[in-house]
């Protein structure tokens, strides 16, 4: 082991032709670890979309690798894939209020001098937070934690577009 630490390879997307059966994909997999010199004994996880070809429990893929590997491997459905399937889920109503707080952080952070003025604010009162969280649009379980932090801070937020004359009266709704 180098002073780096362990070193960690990851395997990234395959261009695959014709089926994409379990075993196409394992075939594919393995034919990748061979091409770069990577022992396939090195796997130790695998995340899929949850997918009956990468899931099956006699024809996945990862059913398949295990029984090419010595020694168990973790799987997982990827994180990502599983946000995607959830925010499927969300309401019209979820979908506008988000919208609508990110609307709103927006126009505090995407201006400088408001964005800093904000923070400023948010110091003198001695509050609990420091800024509004921006949401990363690629990670929706984040905008749990953008909404969350938005609900904390309203009664600041409202304040400071009070005293900067700034009108949104969607902040006045309960709803």
């Amino acid at each position: 082991m180098s002073s780096q630490g362990p070193k960690e390879e990851l395997l990234g997307l395959l261009p695959l032709s014709g089926k994409t059966r379990g075993e196409d994909i394992a075939n594919a997999v393995q034919k990748y670890l061979e091409d770069n010199g990577i022992d396939i004994n090195k796997i130790i996880s695998v995340a899929t979309d949850g997918a009956r070809s990468m899931t099956g429990i006699h024809r996945g893929v990862t059913s398949i690798l295990q029984k090419k590997i010595n020694h168990e491997i973790l799987t997982f459905h990827c994180i990502i894939h599983q946000e995607a399937l959830c925010a499927q889920t969300f309401s019209a109503e979820i979908v506008k209020v988000m919208n609508l707080v990110i609307k709103i952080i927006n126009s505090i952070l995407a201006k400088a001098l408001y964005h800093r003025q904000f923070k400023d604010f948010l110091e003198e009162i001695d509050s609990q937070f420091s800024d509004l969280l921006l949401p990363n649009k690629v990670r929706w379980l984040s905008r749990g934690n953008v909404l969350q932090r938005f609900a904390f801070c309203l009664s600041e937020v409202k304040t400071f577009f009070n005293e900067k004359r700034i009108d949104h009266p969607e902040l006045e709704e309960d709803k």
